[in-house]
Order: structure tokens, then C-alpha cells, then sequence
């Protein structure tokens, strides 16, 4: 069965079906305009994070990282030190857990964590070994968890390490030409694009925003809307949280506040067909019909150039084992994108399951000129050679 959760980054979906995107530059509302603090009874002491507080490290690991033998370490043996840290010999020293997000110093000691807890801790972990490291933002298709009666969208982060000697990498994590390393904590996601790289204050929001999704889900609304607005303060370019704070308005009925954050969700959003979708369904719900069937002839256009929309849909009619479906959908994907893993992974698996074993075979061979030496491959192929 496919993975239905992806990672790290939390969106959530209410009775729009909103969904959150990747950020661009925009200029915010006038917010002013749209908190709503006393209806949510809102006060600052409800935060209780501080972006110091997500990165740092437990003091036991931050004195084993400070070691002077381990400082004096070339790049190459500070990031294999790294490595064994979060992986242990048998590269399973953390658990993937999805859905809470946690600082560094917790995911340290509860050895467990989701994208967004794991990268936070390599990324703070990497600083402290003084490496050249980032985090980024990695384009995936939309999937979604549908969890306490709301919709969760996730994206994917990992953490790239600049300017890095050839070292043995455990899996999940891959080397670049230019002998950049990405580690991936989901690599079947995208361990080898190369994302966008986001700031301390960006992983900050990202973080409020996954805590605010948690605390909507269970009703705790003050402690979502508390967060919500922390995350837009910290990125006001984020575009998730002005789309996830609406879905709370919308259930206090704050229609005319929601659909401003709407507004500004599309225009920051680069995949912004989701938000557009919610927009469309907020207009149909108050009869604006003119204003709706403009927005609907938008999502028809986005959708159809946009590759994520073909491969979420192709995923989706593999779970439902339509492999005819999921080939005709994948393959427009494939039209629309080179280089990427996964949309060959996916067609070789609906290809074999539709029991198309040449096809599928094509597929391995487009996978082998893109990536080798990967381990999913390698897996792959040994699945591919047996009946479906």
C-alpha cells in the first residue's frame, strides 16, 4: 500500500478542503484588518516557542558535538559523526512519527520525530559542527491523512550540506555533482531535488503552523489561532497559514476575514490551484456565481500544467488499483517533467501491476539513467521481477 502521509509540513484542510503551498515573495494584507484576537481571546504568553527554543539542542548532545578531537575533524568527518549520531550503526536510530511536531532537543530525546522535528535537528545539529548547511523546501505531490475529521496536506523538507568530501551515506540521503549531500529523512519524497532554501524564521512558521494544525484538530481553537498568527508574524510570505487560519474563520463564521486570507494564500501560494479551490467553494457557498466560475476557470488551467496535480492523481488511483488511471495520469506527469524519481518509480509500479512487465522495465531503465546507484532501485527492481 502507498504511504497516504507524506512529511514533515502540516496543511490543513475543513470543510473547504483547504490546502496550503509553497511561499513566494508577496506583500501581506493589512493584517489589522483581519485578527480577530478578541473573538479567540487571544495573548502572546500562548507561545510558548521561541525560535532559540526550536533549535536548540539537548545539552548532553550539544557538549558530545562541542568535543574539540570531533571539531578538529575535516568536513567529511564531521558529517560521518552526523550521520552516525542520528542513524546508530544500523541506520534505524530514529523513528518516523508523523503527526506532532517536536523542537531539537525533544526529537534528541525521544529518538522519534516527522521531516519537520528530524531536519530541525540535523540542521541544528550540522551548525554546531560548524558545516555549511541549509534547510529546503522540496516540491512533492499533494497527498493527504485524514485525521480527527480534517484533511492534512503535507510538504517535505530535508537539510542540505554544502561543499562535502565523498563520504559512505546510510540511505536516505544522496550525493549531488557538485558534491552538495542532501539528507532525507522520506527519500522516496524527494531526496534528490534540490528545494528551496528557507530561513530560520521560515522552519519557525512552518513549525507554529504544524502546532496550530494539531491544537484545530482537537478543538482547541485560542491555541490555534494563537499560532496561526505566530506563523504569519514570523513569515508573513508563508502562504499555509493565512490559508489555514480561514478554515478556522470559516467555522466562526468570519466569511469576509476568511476570504481575504483566501486572497492572499493564492497570490503567495506557486501551486496556488489549492487555496484557488477553497476560494471557489467559499463563493459557491454565498451564491456569488460569476465570481466562482472565473476561479474554476483558473483551477482548470493549473491543474492541467502542473505536474504534482498528475502525479497526486496518478497516487491516488494506485491506491484505488485503477492502474489504468494511474498510467494515463502519470504519464501526463512525465510529460510535463525531466529528472524526476518519482513519477518512473510510480509508472514501473502501475505498469507492473496492469501486468505490463516491458513497460515497467522502461521505466527501471529511465530510473537507472537518472540515479544508478540508488538503493530504491535496487529494491524496486527485486519487487518488479516477481508477479504482481
Amino acid at each position: 500500500m502507498l504511504r497516504k502521509v507524506l512529511c514533515w509540513l502540516t496543511f490543513v484542510l475543513g470543510p473547504l478542503g483547504l490546502l496550503g503551498c509553497a511561499s513566494v515573495p508577496a506583500a501581506p494584507p493589512p493584517m489589522h484588518e483581519v485578527w480577530q484576537d478578541q473573538v479567540f481571546s487571544h495573548s502572546p504568553t500562548l507561545i510558548t516557542v521561541t525560535k532559540e527554543d526550536l533549535f536548540r539542542l539537548d545539552p548532553e548532545l550539544a557538549e558530545k558535538l562541542a568535543d574539540p578531537a570531533l571539531q578538529r575533524l575535516g568536513n567529511a568527518g564531521r558529517l560521518e559523526r552526523l550521520i552516525a549520531m542520528l542513524y546508530g550503526q544500523e541506520m534505524r536510530r530514529f523513528n518516523y512519527a508523523v503527526g506532532h511536531s517536536t523542537v531539537a532537543s525533544e526529537t534528541w530525546r525521544l529518538r522519534q520525530g516527522d521531516c519537520l522535528s528530524l531536519t530541525v535537528l540535523a540542521y541544528a545539529m550540522g551548525r554546531a559542527l560548524k558545516l555549511q548547511v541549509d534547510m529546503q523546501e522540496v516540491p512533492i505531490a499533494a497527498l493527504y491523512d485524514r485525521r480527527d475529521q480534517f484533511d492534512f496536506l503535507s510538504q517535505h523538507v530535508n537539510v542540505r550540506f554544502h561543499n562535502t568530501s565523498p563520504v559512505e551515506l546510510p540511505h536516505g540521503t544522496s550525493t549531488m555533482p557538485s558534491r552538495d549531500m542532501i539528507l532525507d529523512f522520506e527519500p522516496e519524497l524527494g531526496g534528490r531535488h534540490v528545494g528551496e532554501v528557507m530561513s530560520d524564521q521560515a522552519i519557525l512558521a512552518r513549525y507554529y503552523n504544524n502546532v496550530a494544525a494539531e491544537h484545530l484538530a482537537k478543538g482547541r481553537q485560542n491555541l490555534a489561532y494563537a499560532h496561526f498568527k505566530a506563523a504569519i508574524l514570523a513569515d508573513p510570505v508563508y502562504a499555509a497559514s493565512y490559508g489555514n487560519l480561514a478554515v478556522l474563520y470559516r467555522a466562526k463564521g468570519l466569511l469576509t476575514a476568511a476570504e481575504q486570507l483566501l486572497r492572499q494564500a493564492v497570490a503567495l501560494s506557486r501551486q496556488s490551484y489549492v487555496p484557488l479551490h477553497a476560494l471557489h467553494q467559499l463563493l459557491m457557498e454565498q451564491g456569488r456565481s460569476p465570481e466562482a466560475r472565473e476561479i474554476e476557470r483558473q483551477l482548470d488551467a493549473k491543474r492541467d500544467s502542473d505536474p504534482y496535480h498528475w502525479i497526486g492523481l496518478g497516487l491516488r488511483h494506485l491506491e484505488a488499483s485503477d492502474y489504468r488511471a494511474a498510467i494515463r495520469a502519470l504519464k501526463r506527469a512525465q510529460n510535463l517533467t525531466t529528472g524526476y524519481e518519482e513519477v518512473h518509480r510510480y509508472l514501473a509500479l502501475a505498469y507492473w501491476r496492469a501486468g505490463e512487465q516491458a513497460r515497467a522495465n522502461e521505466q527501471l531503465a529511465m530510473l537507472d539513467s537518472i540515479n544508478h546507484d540508488s538503493a530504491d532501485l535496487t529494491r524496486l527492481r527485486k519487487k518488479l521481477a516477481t508477479p504482481p
